[in-house]
């Protein structure tokens, strides 16, 4: 069994014996450990605790600024235990006809997955934005232009005073959400892209740019809608930097519609990271997160 630990209680003391993460009375083998995610800024951990579990699975932690009024992470990412040199031949050696079709998938299926969400909170929408012709430039038009059609109508079906997405530096409380839970997706689509041997700063859309992980980028576009629906569903706690931070830690363990199956969040993540990976020699058609009608329903 896998277990994803997500620590939210005050003033713990976190320490290892006999190969088991100890707090107070309570004790997991860490052997069993898939992830480690901390929103205590009390917690106080022992040295060999931080090096074991670092060594183990991926570690994020996480504190509120007040000044700032925005969460503030950082991750102990898991040192490389295994890296594909022959998906990240292919993925750096990618035609440009089969990197354009790639990238088009993933902007297309974001425009698809938001205007899905809107269409369930206003029904006489059309089912999917209009698109002429089925091509890289015109569909990164269309992203660029759909953000300002999305968001406005998102905001208004929230029944809030906002108007305009906040990306750097939130004021409001929504937009803080929006901008959180989407961090929460870097981190798990960057140690899916670790896990499966691929460098999470190449990208085929996001330019290389240091420290950022641009391949996470890339494929957080089909997923952002879970993020926008997860913040719909839990207005009455956006106000509770905690709270929200334990709805997104759900987020991840919600079910949702993948290639005719039900599959946590999570889940989804690793099979739509694996499908890439498989998809880089052109042999297999990449399947990224398509949301379901049923799956938008607040």
């Amino acid at each position: 069994m896998v277990n994803h630990l997500i620590l939210l209680t005050e003033e713990q003391n976190l320490h290892v014996a006999d190969g088991k993460l100890i707090s107070g009375d309570r004790k997991i083998a860490i052997e069993t450990l898939g992830s480690v995610q901390c929103f205590s800024a009390s917690c106080q951990w022992s040295q060999t605790a931080l090096e074991m579990l670092a060594t183990q699975c991926p570690i994020v932690m996480a504190r509120w600024d007040k000044q700032q009024k925005k969460w503030k992470t950082f991750s102990l990412a898991p040192r490389a235990r295994y890296v594909n040199p022959t998906a990240l031949w292919k993925l750096c050696r990618l035609s440009p006809q089969h990197a354009t079709q790639l990238a088009s998938g993933l902007l297309w299926t974001k425009v698809c997955n938001q205007h899905q969400m809107l269409h369930t909170f206003d029904p006489h929408l059309s089912e999917k934005p209009q698109l002429k012709e089925n091509s890289y430039n015109r569909i990164l038009r269309l992203e660029a232009s759909y953000s300002r059609f999305f968001w406005p109508r998102y905001f208004s079906a929230l029944a809030t005073d906002l108007f305009e997405r906040e990306r750097r530096k939130p004021k409001h409380p929504l937009n803080v959400a929006l901008n959180y839970g989407y961090g929460f997706l870097y981190h798990a689509l960057e140690w899916q892209c670790l896990a499966s041997g691929l460098d999470p700063t190449v990208g085929i859309i996001h330019k290389l740019r240091r420290s950022r992980p641009s391949l996470a980028c890339d494929l957080i576009e089909p997923l952002r809608c879970t993020v926008e629906l997860t913040v719909a569903r839990n207005l009455d706690d956006l106000q509770d930097p905690k709270r929200m931070a334990g709805h997104f830690a759900e987020m991840l363990e919600t079910p949702f519609t993948y290639r005719d199956g039900k599959f946590k969040l999570r889940s989804i993540i690793r099979l739509m990271v694996e499908s890439f990976v498989r998809s880089l020699d052109g042999k297999e058609h990449f399947q990224p997160f398509v949301l379901h009608a049923r799956d938008a329903c607040l």
